[in-house]
């Protein structure tokens, strides 16, 4: 089991339902490679426990590895040497094992067998229901198809809906919360570390934090050996559903290279924008890629997509172009030091540094339920003629009536944040319509003397420096 860092919430979450006087029935849910089975593996390993991971395999499959778990915890071995036959006997051993007291009933990767069994939420409705009062019963389900889970376990219309307690929906960490996994590296070097490696914990856990970063992009991601070489290409073959894998890399590499508008992309793709709307919805219900509307927006037309985990942001940026570059760890190292290197903090600046000060905000602004970009034009006359010029926010939070609560400009350059940044977020705050906004700016190199003048003066200016952002 590797390192277990973080998950203070969840881990809470689950000792309350072990310690519940009834049964309890949750749901475990998340993108692939976000740490669900780590996160049970290491919440199991004080208590009694069966743990069951289902595979992409056959009902018989399923049945034989979970007599076997049956076995080693019962003590029986006649269900390793007759497997059992069928779920339905397969539900009654499971009965059996709370005779011998408090359980903990996991069952990963849950979709595999419900797939071949359409019964078993059936079959749960009725465990649960002959043992709601019973303490001795805990039982989890988990996967890694969100869709699936949204739809047939946790939604309304599922089955299972009214028997489940409680339910978890596993997220990827923020740049917020990787400190753990490289300690004694400066804020920079985390937030590039970020950028590279998102948020996703099997990532993140690839990090040596006794080498620097770029030995580790080399190690973990460059060379042909790398453990993340292949890793965008690995999460779409366990998709059962996609057939056409080369489709849906060339979607990512588009959106990557910055294609993020329906037509744009289709034009890659060669595609009619219907085509490629399906590609995108399936990328969607992966979590690999979302939607993006002006904050202020619930929707609409104004729709920009964008790659949701940076690891997959830097690998369609870095690699997915160049491997034919990549053939040997001697072009490998070259590659690392002639392009990703001197443009690593350029890519840096384009989403991630946003996004963690928009975590940041999320934080400290009261009343913020979310933050995201705000973008929108305004007619002005240049040179005796109208123009439509574009204006963007780049964090932005609001309440959870979309009203925006203030304005924020992200710069991770060489450059002294000036004067002229607050400018714009104040035409921005007067397109929107709004008045004594609060504006924040966030500097990787500093401010320019006149801003940090009006941050002294001016109580609704605020200058946070990345040594600030003291929690990266």
């Amino acid at each position: 089991m590797g390192r277990f860092f973080n998950r203070r919430d969840e881990l809470e979450a689950l000792e309350e339902r072990w310690s519940s006087p009834r049964a309890e029935f949750v749901v475990i849910y998340g993108r692939r490679r976000v740490g669900k089975s780590h996160l049970i593996a290491h919440f199991a390993a004080q208590r009694r426990h069966l743990l069951f991971e289902a595979t992409a395999g056959t009902e018989r499959d399923h049945l034989d590895d979970l007599s076997k778990e049956i076995a080693r915890v019962s003590g029986r071995r006649l269900y390793e040497e007759q497997p059992l036959s069928s779920w339905r006997a397969a539900f009654a051993a499971l009965e059996e094992l709370l005779d011998d007291g408090p359980i903990l009933i996991a069952i990963d990767e849950f979709q595999f067998a419900a797939r071949r069994n359409q019964e078993l939420g059936s079959l749960i409705n009725t465990l649960m229901r002959d043992h709601k009062d019973d303490p001795r019963l805990r039982l989890l389900i988990a996967g890694s198809d969100v869709s699936f889970f949204e739809k047939e376990v946790v939604g309304y219309a599922a089955t299972s809906y009214g028997r489940r307690t409680g339910s978890l929906h596993v997220e990827p960490f923020t740049g917020t919360d990787i400190r753990p996994f490289v300690p004694d590296w400066s804020v920079e070097d985390r937030i590039r570390a970020w950028a590279v490696f998102g948020g996703v914990p099997y990532y993140l856990d690839e990090i040596d934090p006794e080498r620097d970063l770029a030995a580790n992009i080399l190690r973990a991601v460059l060379v042909p050996d790398g453990l993340l070489r292949s890793e965008p290409e690995f999460l779409l073959a366990q998709e059962s559903r996609i057939r056409d894998r080369a489709v849906y890399m060339s979607a990512l590499r588009a959106i990557a290279g910055g294609a993020t508008r329906l037509g744009e992309i289709a034009a890659r793709l060669q595609r009619r924008p219907e085509e490629a709307r399906t590609f995108l919805e399936t990328l969607e219900e992966m979590r690999l890629v979302r939607r993006r509307y002006p904050i202020t927006q619930a929707g609409g037309r104004k729709v920009l997509y964008a790659i949701t985990d940076p690891f997959l942001r830097f690998w369609f940026r870095f690699v997915a172009p160049y491997e034919s570059r990549l053939q040997t760890r001697a072009s490998a190292r070259g590659h690392l030091e002639e392009t990703v290197l001197p443009e690593l903090d350029h890519f840096v600046s384009r989403d991630a540094f946003e996004e963690v000060c928009q975590q940041w905000m999320l934080r400290h602004v009261p009343e913020a339920v979310e933050v995201g970009r705000w973008w929108g034009s305004r007619r002005e006359r240049h040179a005796g003629r109208l123009h439509s010029r574009q204006y963007e926010a780049d964090v932005v939070p609001v309440d959870a009536s979309r009203r925006v609560l203030a304005l924020g400009s992200c710069k991770w350059s060489v450059n002294e944040h000036g004067a002229e940044e607050l400018d714009k977020l104040e035409t921005i705050v007067k397109l929107l319509g709004e008045t004594g906004t609060p504006l924040y700016f966030f500097d990787r190199t500093g401010f320019s003397p006149r801003l940090q003048q009006l941050g002294r003066d001016r109580d609704d200016v605020h200058l946070v420096a990345v040594a600030d952002v003291d929690t990266i």
